[in-house]
């Protein structure tokens, strides 16, 4: 989740979608708040199974998670801006139809499946991201932020995301969601739209955060004159569909 100049991993990532829910979500709002629970506190056990619902499971393959990454330091010309985007992901959304205030949603991404500078993504994101790093740059990027420095992706493979329900009223809901990364959890909300279509539902939206608020320290070289800058750019768009079995 999040470095630049030569660095990225995996993470776990889940988005609760709940019924009757259909809002526009389209600035990149900071996340309202973010608070610690557990200083490198072992991974939680694992939530009680959810009450009976509709079940859906995400597609991952119509689904899309990325972040964005800027250069900084005084040698910064000499870096590139970051595109990072999970490829490879799990989850589910069950959604209570007689309560959907207790519906609940789990996403996880491995981060050794994160992908770094998609040439698709830079071209999107125009003229800040028009550089084209080398194949030895993503390397350096992807090794960097998989190393001990940022993710430590041998000791923690995986970032889970755990959720519930939207709250809040009116054009700017806010799903509150757990995530577990680094052996840390950190209680979030994050503005969220939520859709639902024939057996399938998609939520979507963007947020930002420093790397400091999921207890991250940004990737840095040369005694600080080429580093990643603290603020990461979110944007999620989670399409699940619903069990056969349902």
């Amino acid at each position: 989740l999040l470095l630049e100049v030569n660095t990225m991993p995996r993470f776990r990532l889940s988005l609760l979608l709940l019924a009757s829910l259909c809002v526009g979500c389209g600035t990149n709002d900071s996340a309202e708040e973010t608070r610690q629970t557990g200083a490198a506190a072992p991974q939680r056990a694992a939530s009680a199974e959810p009450a009976e619902g509709l079940v859906y499971s995400v597609d991952a393959a119509g689904s899309e998670v990325l972040w964005r990454i800027s250069k900084a330091g005084l040698m910064a010309r000499f870096g590139h801006n970051h595109v990072i985007s999970a490829k490879q992901f799990g989850g589910t959304v069950v959604v209570d139809a007689n309560d959907p205030t207790k519906s609940r949603f789990e996403l996880e991404i491995p981060v050794a499946e994160f992908v770094v500078d998609d040439p698709a993504l830079r071209a999107r994101f125009g003229a800040d991201f028009a550089s084209v790093p080398s194949e030895a740059d993503k390397d350096g990027t992807r090794s960097n932020m998989l190393g001990d420095g940022v993710l430590k992706g041998s000791e923690f493979p995986v970032v889970r995301v755990r959720g519930g329900a939207p709250e809040g009223a009116g054009a700017t809901p806010t799903l509150p969601i757990e995530i577990e990364i680094l052996g840390n959890t950190f209680d979030l909300r994050v503005p969220g739209a939520v859709t639902f279509g024939d057996g399938t539902l998609e939520a979507s939206g963007e947020f930002a955060l420093d790397h400091a608020e999921l207890g991250m320290t940004p990737f840095s070289a040369l005694g600080g004159a080429l580093q990643v800058g603290p603020r990461i750019e979110f944007s999620y768009r989670i399409r699940a569909v619903r069990a056969a079995s349902e």
